[in-house]
């Protein structure tokens, strides 16, 4: 029997594969947040803590990046990458929001929003000091509603229940995801070469 000779097809799996992919980008965003809680009550910790919320991009673009590679396609259309960063973002959501949700409702308390609370009221204590060294009263008063309108979003946030806080967080993480994940697809794409 003769082989027939004709493009090679590849199949990728891409709901298997972001399920995969978004479990260890899920992972990360976990280390995240607790880098982020424990940033409220030890305020050093903030070095390490923008650096890793900065690294989600990075970390999502790395792990696409080698799937394309281990699959040793090619090409690597924008449609498939993209849809795979959609999807990656969307199963690290699912996974990182649920553990907010526990953390929230069974373990936390109440710290949070404490800590939110008590860092507010430093914030306000400094910022009046700040505005006794301004001369200027148009800025010291739209220095003032600024401070004002940040400590109003901080206790409408810490006033939400655990299951609002996880909507708030679910719909930021979904808003973004969306955003990095276009990005992502496009620079992961691979075109086709054509061999002359």
């Amino acid at each position: 029997m003769e082989e027939q000779e004709g493009p090679k097809v590849i199949r990728i799996n891409i709901l298997q594969a972001s399920m995969t992919l978004g479990t260890y980008l899920g992972a990360y965003i976990i280390l995240v947040y607790l880098a982020m809680v424990l940033t409220v009550k030890y305020a050093a910790i903030s070095l390490l803590a923008l650096p890793l919320l900065f690294g989600i991009p990075v970390v999502a673009w790395f792990l696409i990046r080698r799937f394309r590679d281990s699959t040793k396609a090619p090409f690597f259309p924008f449609t498939v990458s993209w849809m795979l960063s959609i999807l990656t973002f969307l199963f690290a959501t699912v996974l990182s929001c649920m553990v907010a949700y526990l953390y929230l409702r069974y373990i936390d308390n109440g710290a949070l929003a404490a800590g939110l609370t008590a860092r507010m009221d430093l914030m306000m204590q400094s910022s009046q000091a700040a505005t006794a060294a301004m001369t200027d009263p148009a800025q010291v008063e739209q220095y003032n509603k600024m401070m004002e309108m940040m400590q109003q979003t901080i206790t409408w946030y810490c006033s939400l229940p655990a299951t609002a806080m996880t909507k708030q967080l679910i719909q930021a993480s979904l808003m973004w995801g969306n955003i990095i994940s276009l990005i992502i697809g496009l620079i992961t794409s691979k075109r086709i070469k054509i061999q002359q």
